[in-house]
């Protein structure tokens, strides 16, 4: 056997665990190899100074005010005028409560900003230059191969141009 397969099985063999074939196995290989027997004598000597060890007994009165602090810390953590507030929500109301209020409030800033009597000095679309609108079009990119979506586009754009004048 190699040594990582042993030391992976030092503990179930400690404990007489394995089949009496493996058993063999492992304690021929530790026999043979000082490392994993090394290994194993150390596994040993914690087991005995645990098993030398005296259980502590807590006293009779210990785990109700064990439980009794848990419930403490537990209140302590709301303020207790506020406590009725905090017992009605659950945290997947609370949640959704936010989200709705959020896009509502975003709704609202959205069409508050949009308009246009909230900027005065910005100029209106309809006083904008020729330059201005090719900056926002797509003839202010490079030259599209013919035969593509984008020369498709930009064909049927300047001829809708020409009709409007």
């Amino acid at each position: 056997m190699k040594c990582t397969q042993v030391q992976k099985r030092l503990s179930t063999y400690q404990d007489g665990e394995l089949d009496p074939q493996e058993e063999e196995r492992i304690k021929g290989h530790l026999e043979s190899c000082s490392a994993c027997r090394v290994r194993y004598e150390g596994m040993e000597k914690i087991w005995q100074a645990l098993g030398d060890s005296q259980e502590i007994i807590p006293d009779p009165g210990f785990y109700g005010q064990l439980v009794k602090k848990i419930n403490e810390s537990n209140r302590a953590s709301f303020p207790t005028g506020f406590r009725w507030l905090f017992q009605g929500f659950s945290p997947s109301w609370a949640t959704s409560t936010l989200l709705i209020a959020g896009i509502l409030i975003g709704a609202f800033l959205g069409s508050l900003l949009g308009r246009s009597d909230l900027f005065p000095f910005q100029p209106s679309r309809a006083f904008q230059s020729q330059a201005a609108s090719e900056v926002f079009s797509l003839k202010a990119f490079d030259p599209l191969p013919p035969g593509t979506l984008g020369d498709q586009y930009i064909r049927m754009a300047s001829q809708g141009e020409g009709d409007r004048r």
